[in-house]
């Protein structure tokens, strides 16, 4: 015996949530399955002593049509959240040891001590190099286009932030999409600059919700309740010639489409094609520790106002990056207290996300307190660790894509989602599910 349905989703985070909404708006046929008690995949809250702890993303960019849709149909949009202005504006990276913020505009670029004066100067030159003719890696593509130091100082620590991953092995092409994209249509990446500030664009907010993402997890699972199925762990698919059959552990459903939003090695264990399944496989992941740390305002003696900071290998630091949440969104924390997360692992730190985490947390703790002349109590201690946490725009992402829209070609009904390709945001994930269903 198995249930019938036109289209089951496999995986409840944003993506398989957000192709179960405008399924859902569309009144289609569907169910979605997820292995876990708790729908959400990597955006989880945790509201402690009235710290707001993300241990997944920390905000959300308000960027295309599709997010801005589900938060309206939520009835959402009046609780957006926007952070402090001054935070967006002040992002830092380290220069001996200190807090230098990262300018933004050209004179201010000028003046930072980030930069060597021979550094600043070859940027220009930039102007005069020729254009990628086929995909680099983020590494060979800084340097080429701006040189090594502006690579080093700048570029890696921001690459390390989004992807914490290993520019010499990262896509240009799509790790850096939007200066890729730049340099391919104008030749240069500071002429593609110039062109695009000068057609003006709606600033792009980035956002949270008075109780943390997890709001927003939480109002969807309360529309979809009928439609979600958690623990149930789907342990094969099997090809019909009519549809498929997606078998877990105590249920078996028969559909038309299936679509999978499970992370690269979940859907490795369960496809049906062996060869796309070593394809899967070959998706690296690299590990993250999330650490929370709570202060009183008034221990705390050298606080910079910004939205965190971001370190390169140079620095010789435990972590990362620290956000400085409480700065950015000041509801995370009370008037009276500043709230710190700690990002840890990486490709260049894989090692340490192999240590006990209490041995871990007094290690990054004390190089936050140092950074930030803390001395005191210490209000609270949160920590998350992701196993497999980032998925890698590899020099393989090209071939990733080609092979999944192969395999989809060759499966008709059957579609591949994931933030392991096409976009690793929150936002883009929305956008992904919003097209597959107006696709379908």
């Amino acid at each position: 015996m198995h249930t019938e349905v036109e289209t089951v989703i496999i995986g409840s985070g944003i993506c398989g949530l957000s192709i179960a909404h405008f399924m859902s708006k569309q009144k289609k046929d569907f169910v979605l399955l997820e292995s876990k008690s708790q729908i959400g995949g990597i955006i989880q809250t945790n509201i402690s002593d009235q710290f707001i702890c993300e241990y997944g993303p920390n905000t959300v960019l308000l960027n295309n049509d599709a997010i801005k849709e589900l938060i309206k149909d939520l009835g959402m949009w009046e609780m957006l959240i926007y952070p402090e202005d001054y935070s967006n504006q002040n992002r830092y990276v380290l220069v001996n040891n200190e807090l230098e913020k990262i300018p933004l505009r050209f004179f201010d670029f000028l003046r930072s001590a980030i930069l060597s004066k021979k550094a600043k100067f070859r940027i220009f030159l930039e102007f005069f190099v020729k254009k990628h003719s086929k995909n680099t890696t983020v590494y060979d593509f800084v340097c080429k286009r701006f040189g090594k130091e502006f690579h080093d100082k700048l570029i890696e620590p921001f690459i390390t932030g989004v992807y914490a991953g290993d520019t010499k092995n990262m896509s240009a092409k799509h790790s850096l999409k939007i200066l890729w994209n730049l340099e391919q249509k104008h030749g240069s990446v500071l002429k593609g600059l110039i062109k695009s500030k000068r057609s003006k664009k709606e600033k792009v907010h980035s956002f949270n919700f008075p109780m943390g993402l997890g709001q927003l997890i939480t109002t969807m699972s309360k529309s979809l309740e009928t439609k979600i199925r958690t623990e149930k762990k789907v342990i094969d698919i099997v090809k019909k010639t009519d549809g498929f059959l997606i078998k877990t552990e105590n249920e078996t459903f028969f559909c038309k489409k299936v679509v999978s939003t499970v992370p690269s090695f979940v859907l490795k264990d369960i496809v049906f094609d062996d060869s796309f399944s070593k394809e899967m496989a070959k998706v690296t992941y690299n590990p993250i520790d999330v650490f929370h740390f709570g202060f009183h305002k008034k221990n705390i003696k050298k606080m910079k106002k910004g939205f965190g900071v971001l370190t390169k290998p140079s620095d010789k630091k435990s972590f990362l990056g620290v956000l400085f949440n409480s700065q950015i969104f000041t509801h995370v924390s009370s008037s009276d207290t500043e709230l710190f997360t700690i990002l840890v692992g990486g490709e260049r730190q894989k090692e340490l996300c192999q240590l006990e985490s209490e041995k871990l947390e007094g290690i990054v703790l004390k190089e936050l307190e140092e950074l930030i002349s803390h001395e005191g109590e210490v209000l609270l201690k949160e920590h998350y660790r992701w196993k497999k946490g980032i998925p890698q725009y590899d020099m393989n992402q090209e071939n990733l894509i080609q092979q999944i829209n192969s395999f989809e070609k060759e499966n008709p009904g059957f579609f591949v989602l994931g933030n392991y390709f096409n976009g690793v945001s929150v936002s883009d994930a929305v956008m992904k599910g919003k097209n597959l269903v107006d696709k379908l």
